[in-house]
């Protein structure tokens, strides 16, 4: 923002060249870009909607060079009330509204130093009346808004919700469709005004102008920034009202317009309206001794705090504390007075000192757990990703259909609307970035969150995903790559199941349990995604895993004595899977069989419909001594047995 010396000094006098004075101010938190001359560029945070004025500009002046404050001019109004009547219909939207009204006006242009000072703000110059709520507006910075009054219907002012369908066609010339959660002006037919952002077209002051009305009025900032980001508007009296004008400068920016109204020989008729309804009020503030020593590592001198903050505009209230200015909103707290004190005493001014020790940080009980699985993932060739937790509703609908999502009140856009509900998505745009920049085979993981709502409560249960495109996996081995992941956790035995989830390839996806899903990704994903038929995804849930917790790590020597195997070939029928007969097999345990696996499926026109043939290995061992062969015969013969009651033929 542009400011000028000459009107700066004549608030706050100074000798200090621009230089000097910009250097103070930086060292004070308000950032000079630039000085010469004739003005100072600032760089302004939207914490201090006060420093957006020239008089905002001069009172931070005055406190950091310890110079006198002059007062704004302004001169009093008649007594009575405004010939034209306001109401507030939203007295939640809109605060304070002051109303007065001018007639015998002379539309002209502007002269002297009103006109002179906005052609250096790089402002262009309207007429004599829409140029002094300019000109106000960089001297005091309240926003103010004149009507012609002649074109109001019925001769009031409402302030309320527009209705819908509504419409208004604002200063730039652009007609507007209002919402029903704008705040607007309104006359008694329809909206002339959309409340501290832009007037209206219909009621503009003119050449034609004899009766002025001026509004000086104070709305809440969150209602001005929801109908200025509505409509794309960003005007200067948007700018201020969103980050929250003085809610007590309406009054006397009225008088300091009137003031200067009468100096174009308008006559103002009647009084100065001034109509309430909800505004902030300042609280009091407690303000410590021992905290202000804690926070800035030395004590400051209680006169200097006590000087420091009335030169701000604070209020002591003794025991209560102090009462801050209604044109400072980020003060509401004592580390906000604390910082006050300290930035116009100097950040300079105080020691470097390491803060108290409080005890080491704490490690998360799965931390150890979390990062065995990282390191194993990165020892078998997968490479971390990270993604970030918005999402469009659309895809996670398709991975997630039974979730309820937590909302994002104000999404940047609707690839950004949820908390993703899934975290399959994520991975296949990782996936898709890499192939995109030239990673022929990626192999990605990512140890996140995702988030839904449990009866209304946000839950955000952590998961584990694996996603891979190429030759580098295939079925068997992701299945591989989950397993390796399971057991490193006190898990108990796990066979792969069938499994109807619709974000996988329906004759390629199985699961473990509620443990984990994996497979490869449905045709018809792979399509909307544009990726590889042959991209492969997992999903596991880590949130069982942790609770499980590690799987004890046993050393067992190398048996001494040697195994003897013996394969097993099966027809089944395509309904019997291989959990079901592993687990025919290990309960009851039959004597000496150490371990048993399937060697080869084959499946042919030769072995019927719905049939497959299965070759099982099976391991016979003992620890203690060498077995002889009646023993494993007597455990083959067991092995046949349970597999034909299950319904296999031997071939």
């Amino acid at each position: 923002m542009r400011v000028l010396l000459a009107w700066l000094r004549e608030f706050a006098p100074t000798r200090l060249a621009p230089e000097e004075l910009a250097q103070r101010l930086s060292l004070a938190g308000l950032a000079v870009d630039r000085a010469d001359a004739v003005a100072l560029e600032l760089d302004l945070t939207s914490n201090r909607p006060d420093w957006l004025s020239h008089y905002g500009v001069a009172r931070e002046i005055a406190a950091v060079c310890g110079t006198r404050l002059a007062p704004l001019p302004a001169a009093e109004v008649p007594q009575g009330a405004c010939p034209i009547p306001v109401a507030i219909e939203d007295p939640q939207g809109c605060g304070r509204y002051c109303a007065a009204l001018f007639e015998q006006v002379r539309i002209g242009d502007s002269a002297g130093a009103v006109a002179e000072r906005l052609q250096q703000l790089d402002q262009r110059p309207i007429n004599n009346v829409a140029d002094l709520t300019n000109y106000t507006l960089w001297e005091m910075g309240h926003p103010t808004h004149a009507f012609d009054a002649d074109t109001l219907r019925g001769g009031e002012i409402r302030v309320r919700r527009a209705r819908p369908g509504e419409q208004l066609t604002t200063l730039d010339g652009v007609e507007r469709t209002l919402d029903a959660a704008d705040l607007v002006i309104a006359d008694a037919e329809r909206p002339i005004a959309l409340a501290g952002v832009m007037g209206g077209e219909a009621t503009k002051v003119t050449a034609r102008t004899r009766r002025v009305l001026l509004e000086s009025a104070w709305f809440d900032p969150g209602t001005v920034r929801r109908s200025a980001r509505r409509h794309g508007l960003h005007t200067d009296a948007s700018h201020r009202f969103e980050r929250g004008a003085d809610p007590e400068a309406a009054p006397l920016a009225a008088r300091l317009i009137a003031m200067r109204m009468a100096g174009l020989k308008a006559r103002h008729a009647g009084g100065l309206g001034d109509a309430r309804g909800h505004r902030p009020e300042p609280q009091p503030i407690p303000l410590r001794a021992a905290m202000i020593e804690r926070m800035l590592g030395k004590a400051v001198d209680a006169a200097e705090s006590a000087r420091t903050l009335e030169n701000l505009g604070c209020r002591s209230l003794e025991a209560a504390g102090w009462l801050p200015p209604s044109w400072r909103p980020d003060l509401a707290r004592e580390i906000d007075l604390i910082e006050e004190i300290a930035r116009l005493h100097g950040y300079g001014g105080f020691p470097a000192r390491l803060p108290a020790f409080a005890g080491a940080a704490a490690t998360l009980p799965e931390a150890a757990l979390r990062d065995r699985v990282r390191q194993q993932l990165r020892g078998r060739g997968f490479a971390e990703t990270v993604a970030i937790s918005f999402a469009s509703e659309r895809e996670c609908a398709r991975f997630a259909p039974d979730c309820e999502p937590v909302r994002v009140l104000n999404p940047l856009s609707q690839e950004s609307a949820i908390l993703r509900t899934s975290s399959l998505p994520s991975m296949l745009r990782a996936l898709l970035e890499n192939l995109h920049h030239g990673v022929g085979a990626p192999k990605l993981f990512e140890m996140g969150k995702t988030y839904q709502l449990a009866g209304g409560v946000p839950v955000e249960p952590r998961v584990l995903t694996l996603g891979a495109v190429g030759g580098a996996v295939d079925y068997a081995r992701l299945k591989g790559e989950v397993e390796a992941v399971l057991a490193a956790f006190a898990l108990p035995a796990l066979a792969a199941e069938r499994t109807s989830h619709a974000a996988f390839h329906p004759g390629r996806r199985a699961r473990f349990g509620n443990f984990a899903h994996f497979g490869q990704l449905h045709p018809d994903a792979a399509r909307e995604w544009k990726l590889p038929s042959d991209a492969w995804i997992a999903e596991i849930a880590l949130e069982p895993l942790y609770a499980a917790g590690p799987r004890a790590i046993a050393y067992r020597p190398p048996p001494r004595y040697p195994a003897s195997e013996r394969d097993f070939s099966f027809l089944f029928d395509d309904a019997v899977s291989w959990a079901q007969v592993s687990g025919a097999l290990a309960a009851p345990p039959i004597p000496l069989l150490a371990a048993i696996s399937p060697a080869e499926v084959f499946r042919g026109p030769g072995l019927g419909r719905g049939r497959y043939s299965l070759l099982i290995r099976a391991r016979f061992q003992s620890l203690e001594r060498t077995l002889r062969d009646e023993e494993v015969q007597a455990g083959a013969d067991e092995i046949i047995r349970r597999l034909r009651a299950l319904g296999g033929t031997q071939r």
